[in-house]
């Protein structure tokens, strides 16, 4: 059972929907203009690099976004609450939802319809807060092309890597930059919760990065240890690891 404290889940806000150190874009002009519920953290990536371009908008026929992240040459992950449609309370077909890999504002590396999607068992969009279903809010569509294979994908990090204090990096199509990725580089993982399968870190969250990837990086190799979930009452991010689906998803 996940051991989140009371304060925690009262406070658990969900979100809707090669060289990273490099290719910052523009950062430090947006800070200058930047609405005040904007972390500074944050900075626009350029999107036609690796790992940026592997990370893309998914969109809901026009009802919406989250981010999704491919992890192979023709899947997406990104997290379950994001396929839920709260006005009908049913799932978004397969058919209207696109993954557009590496969005930037008018410009995309590829996109590609899903064909199906697969949502964790033991998710239940109606108990979005309970401690059971946060750890399985996780998603993996299927698109009709296989984009990785051009474009490169995320392999999963193992579970020697979910240690409190490991740095990790944080990303998104955020409801305030809907159209371009934005990327925290400076933080860490804070807690771990019932086996390592959810964590908390210091990253700064808000409205559409839902689904977004946290990264680890070791030299030049770029692992994904686990997707956004919610965010708390001061906008930290909780991220379920990549502990609770890799069985799923790699069958190890």
């Amino acid at each position: 059972m996940l051991k989140l404290i009371p304060l925690l889940l009262a406070n658990l806000l969900l979100s809707t929907a090669s060289s990273a150190t490099d290719t910052d874009k523009g950062g430090d002009d947006w800070q200058q203009v930047a609405p005040p519920s904007y972390p500074l953290e944050r900075k626009w990536v350029s999107s036609n690099e690796y790992p940026w371009r592997a990370i893309g908008r998914i969109n809901l026929a026009g009802r919406g976004h989250c981010t999704g992240t491919l992890i192979s040459e023709n899947k997406v992950l990104t997290s379950a609450h994001c396929l839920w449609n709260k006005s009908t309370n049913r799932w978004f077909p397969a058919q209207y939802i696109t993954f557009v890999a590496g969005s930037e504002k008018e410009s995309y590396q590829a996109y590609a319809n899903a064909t199906s999607y697969q949502v964790a068992d033991q998710f239940f969009p109606d108990r979005l807060s309970d401690p059971e279903s946060i750890k399985h809010d996780w998603a993996l569509l299927e698109l009709a092309k296989p984009l990785g294979k051009q474009l490169g994908y995320l392999p999963l990090a193992d579970s020697t890597q979910i240690i409190a204090n490991k740095a990790l990096i944080q990303t998104g199509y955020r409801a305030d930059r809907a159209f371009v990725l934005t990327v925290e580089k400076n933080c860490w993982i804070a807690k771990t919760y019932d086996n390592l399968k959810v964590a908390q870190t210091s990253c700064h969250t808000i409205s559409g990065d839902s689904g977004g990837p946290a990264l680890i990086r070791n030299q030049d190799n770029w692992f994904l240890i686990g997707i956004h979930r919610g965010r708390t009452a001061n906008n930290k991010s909780l991220i379920v690891t990549s502990e609770s689906f890799r069985k799923n998803i790699t069958g190890q």
